[in-house]
């Protein structure tokens, strides 16, 4: 890297000179993971009440015919599909997670699927921004993620504006000084807070599909001829001071050597993130031990690691409400030992009598194993009222790049999530098609195969 660059010119001579023969083949088999992970989740989402709402509002107030709005099928202008489809990937709280850098595909794909519908990208030029995306994000969010978590900000809409300004400027073939611009307008966009996680609220699924649309204003801005300032991260004023602890050149190092989307996890549950592998070995637990009654469990030890205890919300035994409850160790482990998933019908039983004696039964301390291996792993023991203990462990949850989920377990989600929605041929015609993402002449293919309408 050139001393005499700043940060948003590092990052954008990075995006502007990547091509897709640069990325490995795991980065390659992740790119059609997330898009049919991400198709899936907005299958989900589309079928809550508030995902058709989110629908209904961009077809009525973002109106357009640049792009469609995915699942639903009516059309809107790229960025009123981008924010859109960002809301309804986001909804059930079920699409990827990186270790990194948190929840980054409900930002980047709705950007690049309607920017892609819209250019009429190859699957491999759609594979290429994506992955731009995964990398700028990876370079700014662990730097600012402390910070962030300390002072109640959601990093969906303040990086994920950033790293999508650069994956649309990307996808739209903007050259290095307009991928510089639209990272640094995209920066002065960044906002959210987290409060929802303690009041409840629609703001964790619009602050997705806000992080997608700003990314694409901003990227537009730059296409236009705004500027934006050289500064953006690492000026007096810029993102790594107002919002971390301030720029350190080290924090760019990374930016081409690694490639952030081959280190994508996915999640097969619903709920946080951090309650997952407390899923996972209370399943490990309930499977492997046919002779444990629940009625005769008196005390339920969790071991995990320090990011998953870190909130209050989640070590919290007494959530006031299911969207509290996906977030609670105490009421994922109750849930599961029941009735053996944790999906959102299964969180909805968060408030019944036994799950209520289950979850107060709970105590949670740190697993040195885990800490000493810097993994998101978990143990779950159970001891009943006549001494005999029951545990299960495991070392990385389900769909971390350590463990990651199988074909069958993608395609097997994504079934679920559609619930009959799409009739069968058509999802396995889109499963197809995401299993040969980067042979997709125009990935308009992809809208068209996952809508419930489809528009002439």
């Amino acid at each position: 890297m050139s001393e005499n660059k700043n940060a948003v010119e590092i990052i954008a001579a990075h995006a502007a000179k990547l091509r897709y023969e640069d990325l490995s083949e795991t980065t390659v088999t992740r790119a059609r993971q997330v898009i049919l992970d991400t198709l899936g989740t907005s299958l989900g989402g589309y079928q809550t009440d508030l995902g058709r709402m989110t629908a209904d509002y961009a077809a009525l107030r973002m109106p357009g015919e640049e792009a469609t709005i995915v699942v639903d099928g009516r059309s809107s202008n790229v960025e009123g599909a981008a924010w859109a489809n960002g809301v309804l990937c986001h909804l059930l709280e079920m699409d990827d997670t990186s270790r990194l850098s948190g929840h980054v595909a409900s930002q980047l794909v709705p950007a690049v699927l309607a920017l892609g519908e819209h250019l009429r990208l190859s699957g491999r030029e759609l594979i290429t921004a994506l992955a731009v995306g995964y990398d700028v994000f990876d370079a700014i969010q662990p730097v600012v993620r402390g910070w962030q978590r300390e002072r109640g900000l959601d990093h969906k809409s303040h990086v994920g504006s950033m790293a999508t300004a650069v994956t649309a400027a990307v996808a739209m073939g903007l050259d290095e000084g307009q991928i510089g611009n639209a990272l640094a307008l995209a920066m002065d966009l960044a906002s959210g807070t987290e409060q929802y996680v303690y009041d409840g609220a629609d703001c964790d699924t619009t602050l997705a599909g806000i992080g997608a649309r700003n990314g694409i204003f901003a990227a537009r801005l730059a296409e236009f001829g705004f500027q934006g300032p050289p500064g953006a991260l690492d000026g007096p004023y810029g993102y790594f001071h107002a919002f971390g602890p301030g720029y350190d050149p080290a924090a760019l190092e990374g930016l081409g050597r690694r490639q952030g989307l081959a280190d994508t996890g996915f999640k097969p549950h619903a709920g946080c993130r951090h309650v997952h592998s407390c899923v996972d070995a209370a399943q490990a637990l309930r499977n492997n031990n046919g002779g444990l009654q629940l009625e005769a469990i008196s005390a339920i030890e969790i071991g995990s690691y320090p990011s998953a205890i870190s909130e209050d919300f989640r070590i919290n035994p007494e959530p006031e409400s299911a969207e509290q409850a996906q977030f609670s160790m105490p009421t994922t482990v109750a849930v599961v030992l029941q009735r053996g998933s944790f999906y959102n019908d299964d969180i909805q039983t968060w408030d019944e009598a036994e799950t209520r004696r289950l979850r107060r039964l709970v105590t949670i301390g740190l697993d040195e194993q885990l800490v000493a291996a810097d993994s998101n792993g978990c143990e779950v023991r159970v001891t009943t009222t006549d001494g005999r203990q029951f545990s299960g462990r495991v070392e990385y949850a389900l769909g971390e790049p350590e463990n990651m989920m199988s074909a069958a377990q993608f395609e097997g989600k994504l079934r679920y999530l559609n619930a009959g929605l799409l009739p069968e041929a058509r999802v396995s015609a889109l499963i197809d098609a995401c299993n040969r993402l980067e042979e997709l002449e125009d990935v308009g293919e992809l809208l068209r195969l996952s809508a419930v309408a489809v528009r002439a």
